[in-house]
């Protein structure tokens, strides 16, 4: 199947963004096309081709590519893989009001994202490969980037423009640094769980899942907790819960809030398997740990 775009316009003109997630099977291609916004692609997974100022660069996972307006661009899915892409398109003058807050940043960033001027004119670093753990965190980005624009809830406008600039930070931190060539596989690995590990401590309250870390890492399941365990002593279940049962005794000292409603504050689904996995860490369960609390104990978290 072909997929043939004429040039586009972002349809929101008073916030000229989007971000969608497609996928593409083996066989389908994009014929060449432009566009009068900047769009950027992010290869989560597959192999193909991209055709951009009359050049041929190969996509896989961790390839981000940045699409400058009014340059025809196209690219193919390769024979017997697919494609899953994130693009993220938006307008310069989107982030007018935010670029003066990095003046002090100039050195470390792009030209072409601070100056719209600069547009067609400077052969910035439009292809680049990712590191595994730059690949994580760049995708927990883009994930919040698409939640916040798929709910649309009241002030994602600012929110997306604030993560908009923290996506062309970070991928000017990496490009600068020269983290995108290939380095010692030991400590990629290392960083890699290390980011695992910080995004669990950020984000034990959801419903997070071995299979979307290791589909985020590009990591077979086997491998991903094998290496998880050498790395942290823990699996990533018991990790995770670790974190979760951790914050539920801070609110269990610090709140008067019921047991119920610290069981879903924390991420779990329902009281039964809170109180079993409390057990599991702490050895008595949350209502008898509240009780145990003397009140000085209590004082001392306040």
């Amino acid at each position: 199947m072909i997929h043939y775009l004429k040039k586009q316009m972002l349809a929101d003109t008073e916030f000229p963004f989007h971000i969608g997630i497609d996928k593409y099977r083996s066989g389908e291609s994009c014929r060449l096309h432009d566009h009068d916004f900047t769009e950027l692609f992010y290869v989560a997974g597959g192999e193909g081709v991209h055709r951009y100022k009359d050049r041929e660069t190969y996509l896989g996972r961790g390839c981000v590519l940045i699409i400058q307006p009014g340059v025809e661009h196209s690219y193919q899915v390769a024979k017997g893989s697919y494609l899953r892409i994130y693009q993220v398109a938006f307008c310069q003058d989107l982030l007018g009001g935010e670029w003066p807050a990095l003046d002090h940043a100039l050195s470390y960033i792009d030209p072409f994202f601070i100056d719209p001027s600069i547009v067609g004119k400077k052969d910035f670093i439009s292809y680049f490969t990712l590191i595994p753990s730059q690949r994580f965190e760049l995708l927990m980005l883009l994930e919040k980037m698409y939640s916040e624009y798929d709910q649309k809830k009241w002030g994602y406008h600012c929110l997306i423009r604030l993560q908009l600039m923290e996506l062309f930070v970070y991928l000017s931190r990496w490009t600068n640094a020269g983290s995108h060539q290939p380095g010692d596989p030991v400590i990629m690995k290392q960083d890699l769980y290390q980011e695992v590990c910080k995004y669990i401590k950020q984000h034990y309250m959801n419903p997070i899942t071995l299979e979307q870390v290791c589909t985020y890492c590009g990591i077979s399941q086997s491998a991903f907790t094998r290496n998880f365990k050498r790395v942290t002593g823990l699996s990533f279940i018991e990790y995770r819960n670790k974190e979760r049962i951790q914050a539920a005794k801070d609110l269990l000292i610090t709140t008067d809030l019921t047991i119920m409603m610290i069981s879903a504050k924390v991420g779990f689904s329902n009281v039964s398997n809170f109180d079993r996995v409390f057990k599991h860490f702490e050895g008595l369960s949350p209502l008898v740990y509240r009780k145990h609390l003397t009140a000085s104990d209590r004082s001392a978290f306040v």
